[in-house]
C-alpha cells in the first residue's frame, strides 16, 4: 500500500489495528494529526497517530480521552492490508504529543461543512484522499461525492458490500487541498480560497485517477 497514491482515510487508516515490529497489538487508529494548511509549501502531511490503546476485556472500561496514545508518524514502518506496522517493539515506543495548530482528520475534517471564500456552503466531507510523497503521507483532497460516502460505510455494514461494484464505477469528487484557506474547528467549517463556481469548475476539470 505504501507505494500507492490513492490512500483513503476511511478505508485504509481509520480504526485500523496498529501492531509493533513483533506483531503485538498496540491499539487501533482513532485519528491522525496533520500540519495546518498553508503552514508549509505543498499539501499538509500526517505527523501524528492518535491510537486507542488495546485493553483486554478483563482490564476494565475504555480509557478516557487523556489516555489516548500519540505516536509520531515516523514510527510507522508500513501500511498493510489488515493493520499498520510500527518500526519498534512496544517497550521501545516513545509517546509524543499533539502540537498547537495541528488538525485532526477525524475530528476536524470528516463530516465538516466546506464553504467557499464568501462563506457559501458547498458539501460536507465524506472521505479524505491521501498519497505518499518521498516517504511522507500527504493530504490530497476531500471527497464530497457518493463514492466517498459508500467507502466509509463499506466496513461498517456488510450489506453495503453488495454496492461495491457501484462504488467502483463512481469517480471520486475531490476538492483539492490546494484550495483550502483554513480549517475552522469551532464553527465546523473548512474555508476555501475559491468561490463556489470556481471550485465546481475545478472539480469537473480534474483528471480522473485509476483506482
Amino acid at each position: 500500500m505504501a507505494s500507492r497514491d490513492d490512500v483513503s482515510f476511511s478505508r485504509d487508516l481509520l480504526n485500523k489495528r496498529v501492531v509493533d515490529c513483533e506483531g503485538r497489538t498496540i491499539g487501533a487508529i482513532l485519528d491522525l494529526a496533520a500540519g495546518p494548511p498553508g503552514a508549509l509549501p505543498g499539501a499538509p502531511t500526517v505527523q501524528r497517530l492518535v491510537i486507542r490503546p488495546h485493553r483486554p476485556r478483563r482490564s476494565g472500561p475504555v480509557p478516557r480521552a487523556g489516555e489516548w496514545l500519540v505516536l509520531s508518524w515516523d514510527d510507522v514502518e508500513a501500511l498493510e492490508s489488515g493493520h499498520i506496522r510500527l518500526r519498534q517493539a512496544r517497550a521501545h515506543l516513545a509517546p509524543s504529543a499533539l502540537e498547537a495548530g495541528q488538525i485532526l482528520l477525524r475530528k476536524h475534517i470528516m463530516d465538516q461543512q466546506i464553504v467557499d471564500c464568501r462563506g457559501l456552503k458547498l458539501q460536507r466531507v465524506n472521505d479524505i484522499a491521501m498519497g505518499f510523497s518521498n516517504g511522507t503521507l500527504c493530504l490530497r483532497g476531500m471527497d464530497t461525492g457518493l463514492r466517498g460516502f459508500l467507502t466509509r460505510l463499506d466496513d461498517r455494514w456488510s450489506l453495503l458490500r453488495l454496492l461495491r461494484p457501484l462504488r467502483n464505477r463512481l469517480h471520486p469528487r475531490l476538492i483539492s487541498w490546494d484550495f483550502v484557506e483554513r480549517v475552522e474547528p469551532a464553527r465546523g467549517h473548512i474555508r476555501l480560497r475559491l468561490s463556489r463556481d470556481e471550485v465546481r469548475l475545478a472539480v469537473r476539470q480534474a483528471p480522473v485517477s485509476a483506482d
